[in-house]
């Protein structure tokens, strides 16, 4: 803090000892959970309005790092992954502070590890060792690598079963979005009758609803259709247009066009033109965007 004194022994009794305490707040850090605090109050600027200080709280950030401090190792293993605020990506550097974090148990950091095996990261590819390291990601409850090592077995005619297993732990998981994902790939699966398993229209439709339900806009898209024409589930009209408005609403380029047609083409075509009118400018916005990608994946 900056002081105006204006003279008076009263003025600078006071303005000495709002220095101090401030001199005390700011005491060296002396432990490993200080020294992260200290890392995460110079990325934040203050209350002054100054800039952060990104540069010094690395230094905190990789003392309390080497100290073992948790939270440091997996902040700096993810800071060298992405890169960014002046630091060169290093997936060396963040495979190895990864590493430190994984030998304390972290699950998270077995995730990262396995990234960084699987997409051949500062060393060479190596799926083998990707699998190992998020089937203990998996164990440890991180969802993402459920997801990941599913799709990895699933590629494989041996691993499949374990393939499957892993989709369906991870449709279950306590990670709404993904978890989503998760079923909106178990209803293709038992739609299409793929990795082995038999066509099944009635769980597939079940996956979709659940899919759709978590905010899943491809799920939201296959099951507005399902609703809308009666297939595999009891036709819903009312529920089919509620869902694929919800679909359009994620920018899903396919739903919008539906909708649009549905709209211009329904038994309230006239009462429908504004709000088709505005769907069709929100295509054509996304068009210009993403011209190359209308898929709606």
């Amino acid at each position: 803090m900056k002081f105006q004194y204006t003279g008076g022994a009263a003025l600078l009794i006071l303005s000495v000892a709002f220095s101090a305490c401030g001199d005390a707040e700011k005491a060296t850090p002396s432990t490993p959970e200080a020294m992260y605090t200290r890392a995460q109050e110079l990325i934040k600027p203050n209350v002054e309005g100054e800039s952060s200080d990104f540069a010094g709280a690395m230094q905190w950030l990789k003392r309390a790092a080497e100290a073992g401090f948790l939270p440091a190792l997996l902040d700096l293993g993810g800071i060298y992954l992405e890169g960014g605020k002046g630091v060169q990506a290093d997936p060396s550097a963040a495979f190895d502070w990864f590493s430190r974090a994984a030998a304390q148990g972290s699950a998270e950091a077995e995730f990262y590890l396995g990234h960084i095996f699987y997409n051949g990261l500062g060393r060479p590819a190596d799926k083998k060792s990707a699998a190992e390291h998020w089937r203990k990601a998996s164990d440890g409850g991180v969802a993402e690598a459920s997801y990941r090592l599913a799709h990895m077995l699933l590629a494989e005619q041996a691993t499949r079963a374990e393939g499957l297993e892993l989709l369906h732990k991870a449709a279950a998981a306590d990670a709404p979005k993904l978890a989503a994902r998760a079923a909106c790939d178990l209803g293709n699966i038992y739609a299409k009758g793929q990795v082995g398993v038999a066509v099944d229209m009635k769980k597939a439709a079940e996956w979709y609803a659940r899919s759709a339900r978590g905010g899943d806009a491809r799920a939201q898209l296959v099951y507005a259709i399902m609703l809308l024409s009666g297939e595999s589930v009891p036709a819903d009209a009312q529920q089919g247009m509620a869902m694929l408005r919800l679909s359009a609403g994620q920018d899903n380029p396919q739903a919008i066009a539906l909708l649009i047609n549905l709209l211009r083409n329904g038994e309230h075509a006239a009462d429908s033109e504004e709000e088709a009118a505005a769907w069709s400018e929100r295509l054509e916005s996304l068009r210009r965007k993403k011209p190359e990608n209308n898929s709606g994946e």
